[in-house]
């Protein structure tokens, strides 16, 4: 499909403006209220959506990994398991972001990691799914997610075409309105690891509209993704890189983003059609010129 439709007034597709995602995740460090801020201050900034992550830690990790010691500068608690706890809302408090950012007139919306965060992501009326890397193989997770028939993006790092493969197939039995996202999951990708041709794989592998989720430094690079076709950019954000926290680091600051926002408006336009055409701006040159 050419582009699907996100919301009732939100389509995703090479001839509408790129969607943009101000990935939130992880960095609202467990405080409502910097992940308030956190909207409010992607909506000034003009981005199309924010989005969180929602886990049942127990149902989402393994017992091991969660018994483990975690301590290190950017841990919450002393075992992987408290620092998660630590990092998740209630459904009180996530009623109350998707409130606000409803009140704010911007769309919200989540990656589950387990199905019992899909049950309930649909009691607080989650409008779209977004299924990361990490899950691409949980075929299971995908299936619960796809009977929602909720709007879908999946990101595809760290996975094979074959891997892809399945995944797209299983939710093409439920909907074709799904969007697949480019990915390289290294914290921070460097450049060379980036290849934004995948793009155009993607494209022409799936037929569904494509998009970027960048983790690389700075924003040029996955505004450019846009001249190969991508139509959501997706972006880790926050207020301060230099945060207690994971994935702070690695994610676009308030000036970085409004960067993303206008250059890729601005992408967008100069790609304009494949016509080749004499402009109006072009003929009175054509005239002095050509006499014509």
């Amino acid at each position: 499909m050419d582009k699907i439709k996100l919301t009732q007034n939100r389509w995703v597709g090479e001839s509408e403006l790129p969607f943009i995602i101000a990935e939130i995740g992880n960095n609202h460090n467990g405080n409502l209220e910097l992940a308030l801020k956190l909207i409010k201050k992607a909506k000034e900034l003009g981005v199309d959506a924010v989005k969180f992550q929602v886990k049942d830690v127990e149902k989402a990790f393994p017992k091991e990994l969660l018994d483990m010691q975690y301590v290190n500068d950017h841990s919450f608690g002393q075992t992987y398991r408290e620092h998660k706890l630590a990092l998740e809302f209630s459904e009180a408090q996530l009623n109350q972001i998707y409130d606000y950012a409803k009140k704010l007139g911007i769309i919200c919306f989540s990656t589950p990691f387990d199905t019992n965060s899909v049950a309930l992501l649909e009691k607080i009326e989650n409008p779209i799914y977004k299924i990361s890397s990490f899950h691409v193989t949980d075929l299971n997770l995908i299936e619960s997610i796809c009977k929602t028939k909720k709007p879908i993006i999946m990101s595809t790092g760290m996975s094979t075409l074959e891997e892809i493969d399945k995944a797209v197939e299983l939710i093409r039995k439920y909907t074709d309105q799904f969007a697949l996202l480019h990915c390289v999951s290294c914290y921070p990708t460097e450049d060379k690891d980036i290849n934004l041709r995948v793009i155009t794989t993607l494209k022409n592998r799936y037929g569904c509209p494509v998009g970027y989720s960048g983790h690389e430094r700075g924003v040029a690079l996955c505004t450019s993704a846009i001249a190969l076709g991508a139509c959501i950019i997706e972006r880790h954000f926050t207020l301060d890189r230099t945060m207690k926290g994971p994935d702070h680091a690695s994610s676009v600051e308030p000036e970085g983003m409004s960067l993303i926002v206008t250059r890729a408006k601005r992408m967008f336009d100069a790609m304009g059609n494949p016509n080749k055409v004499v402009l109006d701006c072009e003929l009175n040159n054509r005239k002095k010129f050509r006499g014509y």
